[in-house]
């Protein structure tokens, strides 16, 4: 039987094996805010491995919002939620989430991976079941380990697997609650919130979909899935993250009132953390200001999408289903994503290889994430390197 201790030499082998191939680009040093050029290692990069899409972190007001409350909070409020680190700015935050999703309320988590896993964790107990797509997002699966309740999934995206599954469970005891993903972070594809309301409405299913990679981006106005959709009430709960559209921290879950005022004392992640800088939440609502105030952004990376997603396709690569600016680029082989990944960052392109464990073998891909401060030159640049690397690897036509 092997020991924790061996298994943490072996994989720590592994690493160090890797390392020493010189192809490994992972937690290369950054000296630069998450702007569209990023100083990687001394050196100016195009920056495609982030997910700050709308590119707010670095905005003037954003950052004037920032500093205004950091000299009048300073770097932290000093305690949790239900401590003192409620302030004004908090709750004026919480009121505007849920008035964009159109919700009773809100409760502000320190991260997005607590509030979703926070959320699950509160709502569910043992007696209850979780229905998960089978690309949901890891604090997905760990709120349902915290939860300590059933679990079933369901093939990827697949409206007629998870029908099967809702029929096949409904006469569990407990509570029913389906879980997706607005935007599935390696692929970029969209759930299919319609036929999951179809199939989940009748049944007395809940619907708790994650919004991390969908707010600000995914809707006419930035307001995410039920937008897209047009289902202003297509989901029961709501999570999301501040890291992608806004490039901060922090985390948030919308729903009924009463359903907030239970994970208010119930859900342990909020419970038992301290409350996200004041600073932080004063350019998060800074961000917010800026979908309605400034809504050229949107459309600046909407643009920029297309732009890109086209000029990948016309050159012969696989962005798989790719909706969205998360945009996969299909290598199918550890070691050619990672020979890709260190040709693309000596030739100027930040972006990541992402390999197993992440993603099942041979579905290893680079993955990029698109942002609204790309310049149509920083597009041509970034497409032409991949042209040069994609033909020298076999992935594209030499005629490409």
């Amino acid at each position: 039987m092997t020991t924790y201790l061996e298994r943490i030499e072996q994989q720590v082998q592994m690493m160090h094996m890797l390392q020493a191939t010189g192809l490994s680009t992972y937690s290369r040093e950054v000296s630069s805010s998450c702007g569209p050029i990023m100083r990687v290692e001394g050196k100016e990069k195009i920056n495609f491995i982030s997910n700050s899409y709308m590119g707010f972190s670095t905005h003037p007001k954003v950052v004037a919002a920032a500093k205004q409350a950091l000299d009048e909070y300073g770097v932290g409020i000093g305690g949790s939620p239900l401590a003192c680190g409620t302030t004004v700015l908090h709750q004026k935050l919480a009121e505007h989430i849920a008035a964009h999703y159109g919700k009773e309320a809100c409760l502000i988590f320190a991260s997005g991976y607590q509030a979703l896993a926070g959320s699950i964790q509160g709502m569910l107990g043992k007696q209850d079941m979780a229905l998960l797509d089978s690309l949901d997002h890891r604090s997905s699966v760990d709120g349902c380990i915290l939860a300590g309740c059933k679990v079933r999934s369901f093939v990827h995206n697949n409206l007629d697997d998870l029908a099967e599954l809702v029929q096949n469970t409904a006469g569990h005891k407990g509570h029913r609650m389906v879980i997706v993903d607005s935007v599935y972070s390696m692929d970029g594809d969209l759930a299919p919130l319609p036929g999951i309301q179809r199939i989940c409405r009748p049944a007395q299913v809940t619907i708790l979909i994650d919004e991390a990679h969908s707010l600000g981006v995914i809707g006419r106005t930035g307001k995410g899935l039920l937008e897209h959709f047009d289902l202003p009430n297509g989901a029961d709960i709501i999570s999301g993250t501040f890291s992608k559209f806004a490039g901060a921290v922090g985390g948030f879950t919308v729903a009924d009132r009463d359903v907030i005022d239970y994970l208010r004392h119930y859900s342990s992640p909020f419970v038992f953390s301290a409350s996200i800088p004041p600073a932080i939440v004063a350019a998060v609502q800074a961000s917010f200001d800026l979908l309605t105030s400034e809504p050229e952004w949107h459309e600046r990376l909407w643009s920029n999408v297309r732009f890109l997603l086209d000029g990948f396709k016309s050159m012969g690569f696989d962005t798989g289903k790719s909706e969205t600016p998360v945009i996969p680029i299909m290598v199918r082989d550890t070691e050619k994503v990672l020979r890709m990944n260190r040709a693309l960052l000596d030739r100027g392109v930040f972006a990541l290889p992402v390999i197993h464990p992440g993603v099942p073998l041979k579905m290893e891909r680079i993955r990029l994430g698109v942002m609204a401060t790309h310049s149509r030159e920083h597009l041509e640049k970034a497409l032409e390197i991949f042209r040069e690397v994609g033909r020298e690897l076999g992935l594209i036509p030499d005629s490409a």
